[in-house]
């Protein structure tokens, strides 16, 4: 395994039993380093002291242009907490959490006090399906994704505040598939979000912990040295959109995460619920591909709003069946720890 990807190889049998309280803490944060966050920027710090861990924004790695309100930041930061928490449970640990404990400008997002007292588990039991979990942007099959699946997928979200709305009908994903043509075309046809992007856009054979990987978007290795270059000079958004409208019109489902609020605590949680859906998908074989652009413009915020009656749409999903992808590379621990 490639030293990019060796965060990934994290082994359940090398949690340290017999080892410090702050070796324990640090093992479970290999798996919290593991979250998805967009386009895998990894936007995190990480702290340990005595019992307690806290979960630090880092906006050196926010996207001024992409994400003016760090919205996919804060996201981000719930699927790192959920991940924190099924390890945590997995090795019997009770925890106590705060989301924002300094405030809502504060810069940490949560801190996890814990302790050896084992509490009844809070998430469904999908510790192994972490080192599991990626995004996966090839096409999909065209096979329906079973009923009695997308209902399991429907129960990790649909609770108070929070919904989550499957379209498998062909007049929804064109819908859906539009928007997103749409956003595209308003991202990539901008030249200061389209650097901002290409600034995370990797050669295959790069050491870099971060970023996207040309392989991620089906580039060989030769085509992924031009893909920073292309992205960041050229306007490749009628393409792209082409690409994306036509993957997800032949997906057999789409999904759309959606809440009651808006601020960054709604986005922490609505990031938690977001990551026990994702690792359930992933156990069920069912693949996700990621879009937030219709949500980060707007007028396509509000005509996903008006067309599916919901107040809040975060993140836009393509569901179904595919071959699995590669992972991206993500940061050690070590790499993100600070005192």
């Amino acid at each position: 395994m490639s030293n990019k990807l060796a965060a990934w190889d994290v082994q359940e049998a090398d949690f340290p039993s017999t080892g410090t309280l702050f070796d324990q803490l640090k093992f479970l944060l290999r798996y919290a380093v593991l979250a998805p966050s967009g386009p895998n920027t990894q936007p995190w710090k990480l702290s340990i002291k005595d019992n307690e861990v806290s979960l630090i924004a880092d906006f050196a790695r926010s996207l001024p242009s992409l994400d003016p309100t760090n919205r996919t930041m804060y996201l981000s930061h719930g699927c790192l907490l959920a991940n924190i928490l099924i390890a945590a449970e997995h090795f019997g640990f009770g925890y106590d959490v705060k989301c924002l404990p300094d405030g809502p400008s504060g810069n940490r997002s949560a801190s996890i006090k814990f302790n050896k007292m084992a509490s009844e588990p809070r998430f469904p039991n999908l510790f192994q399906e972490i080192t599991k979990r990626h995004t996966n942007r090839k096409p999909y099959e065209s096979r329906a994704i079973e009923a009695e699946k997308l209902e399991k997928l429907k129960s990790c979200v649909d609770r108070q505040g929070f919904r989550l709305d499957i379209i498998t009908d062909d007049e929804g994903k064109n819908t859906m598939a539009d928007i997103l043509a749409r956003s595209q075309k308003i991202q990539l046809g901008n030249k200061e979000m389209r650097k901002e992007l290409a600034n995370w856009i990797r050669p295959n054979t790069s050491n870099a912990k971060d970023g996207l990987p040309g392989y991620s978007f089906g580039y060989s290795d030769f085509e992924s040295y031009l893909g920073k270059f292309i992205f960041g000079t050229f306007d490749m958004s009628s393409s792209r959109a082409r690409v994306e409208t036509a993957n997800m019109i032949a997906a057999p489902a789409v999904a759309i995460l959606s809440t009651d609020s808006d601020d960054r605590l709604t986005w922490i949680k609505a990031g938690i619920l977001f990551e026990t859906l994702f690792l359930k998908a992933t156990g069920l074989n069912v693949m996700f591909d990621l879009f937030s652009q219709p949500v980060a413009i707007p007028e396509l915020r509000q005509e996903m709003s008006q067309r599916l009656n919901a107040k809040y749409p975060q993140l836009l999903i393509r569901m179904g069946y595919a071959q699995p992808s590669k992972h991206t590379p993500r940061r050690l621990v070590e790499e993100v720890l600070i005192p």
